[in-house]
Parts: C-alpha cells; sequence; structure tokens
C-alpha cells in the first residue's frame, strides 16, 4: 500500500480531535509510523485541542502549533510542505471533525491513477454526532462536489437521506476539503507558482509572513477558509486532473456550516464566502464552463450578491472591499492557468 501523510488543521477542535485521530490511525492495510503518517497543525486554538492531540503523540503522530492562526489554506500549506519533503505517494486533507470508517483510505487510494489523471478521490460522507456516528437514518453530508451552470458549488446530495442514490462511483467536479485524497503529481502540478503576488493577501493577514517562502501554495491563501476546496477543484480540472467520487470510501462528518444556516452563522464566515465566490471566479472561470455561465453565473448571481450585501448583509460589506484588493492578484493567477495546458472535462454528472 502507498505511503500517505494524514493532515489535520484544527482549531477548538477538542471535542471532535481524539476520535479523528483513532479513526485515522486504525486504518486497514496502514501501519502507524511505517505507510501512515499523521501530522497535526494547530492553528491557535484557545481550547485544549493541542494539548489533546499532544498526548496522543507517538512514532508516526506529529504535532505542530501555530503561534497565530494561520487559517485552513496556510495551515494546511504547511503540511504540504511536509508532505513534499517526505517520501509520501499521497495527501489526505482531513478535518478534526470527520471520522474515518476503517477501509476508507485503502478504498481511496487504490482509486488514484496519475497515468490516467485520477489525481484527487473524494469519499461519501454522511452526517454525523459529536461522537463521530453517523445520525441514523442516515444523512448524506456530501458525494463529491458538482458545479452548476450559473457557477454555484454545493456537496453533491447534502442533507438527502441516504437512500442509495449515490452508490456509483464517478468522476465529478471536485471534493469537499473535510476529506480530499490527493496523489504526489497532482499536489506538485498544482501548486501556485512563486511570482503570484503574496502582498496583498499578507497585508491582510499579516500572520502568513511567517514562513512564506518555504510554504507550497497548493491552496490559496487568500481564500484564508471556506470554498478553498472549490478553487482546488476547479484548478485540479483546468490542468487536465480528475476527480473520482468513491461510495465505498465511507466517513462521518460533523456538519457545521450549511447554507440553510447562513443567517445564524458568524458574521466572518459570511464575509469569507463572499470573498471568496468572486476570487474563484476569477482565478478558474473560462468559456468552456458554459455560454450560460457568463449571464447567470458571473453576471446575475453577482449581481444578486452584492444587492444583498449591501441591502441586507452589510456586516460582509469587508468581504466585498478584500475581494476589489485581491482581484489584482486573482488574474494573475487566472493568466497563470490560461497559460498551462488543459484538457476540458464536464463539470457535473
Amino acid at each position: 500500500m502507498s505511503k500517505v501523510l494524514v493532515h489535520i488543521v484544527t482549531w477548538n477542535s477538542a471535542e471532535t480531535i481524539e476520535l479523528c485521530i483513532e479513526r485515522a490511525r486504525s486504518q486497514t492495510g496502514f501501519t502507524l509510523g511505517e505507510n501512515l503518517h499523521i501530522r497535526v497543525t494547530d492553528n491557535a486554538s484557545s481550547d485544549t485541542s493541542a494539548d489533546v492531540v499532544e498526548a496522543m503523540v507517538r512514532p508516526g503522530i506529529t504535532l505542530v502549533r501555530n503561534a497565530a492562526n494561520m487559517g485552513f489554506c496556510g495551515a494546511h500549506n504547511q503540511g504540504v510542505e511536509e508532505f513534499l519533503r517526505g517520501d509520501y505517494h499521497s495527501f489526505l486533507i482531513l478535518n478534526p471533525d470527520v471520522g474515518l470508517q476503517p477501509a476508507t483510505l485503502r478504498a481511496m487510494a487504490r482509486r488514484l491513477d496519475d497515468k490516467n489523471k485520477v489525481g484527487l478521490v473524494t469519499p461519501k460522507l454522511l452526517r454525523a454526532l459529536s461522537s463521530l456516528e453517523a445520525i441514523h437514518p442516515p444523512v448524506l453530508d456530501a458525494a463529491g462536489m458538482i458545479l452548476t451552470g450559473s457557477l454555484r458549488h454545493f456537496d453533491r446530495g447534502a442533507g438527502e437521506w441516504d437512500q442509495g442514490q449515490c452508490e456509483r462511483g464517478e468522476f465529478m467536479f471536485g471534493g469537499t476539503g473535510a476529506c480530499l485524497l490527493v496523489s504526489r503529481a497532482c499536489v506538485t502540478d498544482m501548486c501556485l507558482p512563486p511570482f503570484i503576488a503574496a502582498e496583498p493577501v499578507c497585508e491582510i493577514y499579516p500572520q502568513l509572513k511567517e514562513g512564506l517562502s518555504k510554504r507550497p501554495q497548493l491552496f490559496d491563501e487568500a481564500f484564508f477558509a471556506y470554498r478553498e476546496d472549490a478553487d482546488l477543484s476547479w484548478r485540479a480540472r483546468r490542468l487536465g486532473w480528475k476527480c473520482w467520487y468513491e461510495p465505498s470510501a465511507v466517513a462521518h462528518h460533523v456538519r457545521f456550516v450549511t447554507p440553510e444556516r447562513r443567517k445564524s452563522l458568524p458574521e466572518a464566515i459570511n464575509s469569507y464566502s463572499v470573498r471568496n465566490r468572486f476570487l474563484l471566479q476569477v482565478n478558474n472561470w473560462n468559456w468552456r464552463d458554459g455560454i450560460l455561465s457568463f449571464p447567470l453565473g458571473i453576471i446575475l448571481r453577482n449581481v444578486l450578491v452584492v444587492c444583498g450585501v449591501v441591502f441586507q448583509e452589510r456586516a460582509s460589506l469587508n468581504g466585498l472591499r478584500e475581494a476589489w484588493k485581491l482581484m489584482p492578484r486573482a488574474r494573475q493567477i487566472r493568466q497563470w492557468l490560461r497559460g498551462r495546458r488543459s484538457k476540458p472535462l464536464p463539470s457535473r454528472k
């Protein structure tokens, strides 16, 4: 079995992180410290997350404590740095509130195929309680990610009762960042080049200056958190990589952020969501996403979002300001992608 680095980013995740690690270290066909290594990067948690992990450290499990919150993107890029330094074959991005079933990682790893450009594999996620046990009757959390004609991305099946409707393995637009396996060749190919301007990002998040030159930019750190998995999936598709949905790989996820809970979410999360929807489109959109995607997604929905922020969700105005500030950088990424050879792939099934 190939050698895997499991990378978990914690931020006030004390309630679930111990169970998450226990499930990850017990994967069929993998031996901790040999072909399975688990790294936890703590983003300056104010709870006992880092202490819980510290007590679990042993050969094959390591902990890195950040002095400041580096965001989902910056912290995972720290993990990518270790991944590329080692002799790992694949990189598992895993949320601290996800519990893997015993055969999940093996089922995912078997589907990676660099020769056929299958560089990402996403599992079947079911909604879970804080015990990381599935809700009964089972509810789907994500069965791959889809991109609609109006450029909205969704976790397929999210919130639906699991009645066997997603039991077929197939290629998808992408996968949720809660649990996503990426091959080494795919990671290497997708990292943003060093000439992409970092200054605008560091002006918004000064803590990201620390170690910036060492961190490979698999995730676009301008996103900080939220929608970064859609950006990664879209970039992969632009570069010709495919994402496979594997239904035999099952995991349980405690879902906090959902579209229907938007009004009750912290203001910062909604602001990130607003900013990142514009970065997502500028980074990645092109005409291959469908002729109607321009009037429906680029014009109509964006006008609706801006109007919604100005007249209803004024707390997200800062998201619009930051999006404007980051636009020149996003256009740099767009130009870089345009200069790379890519193959058109279907956006959804």
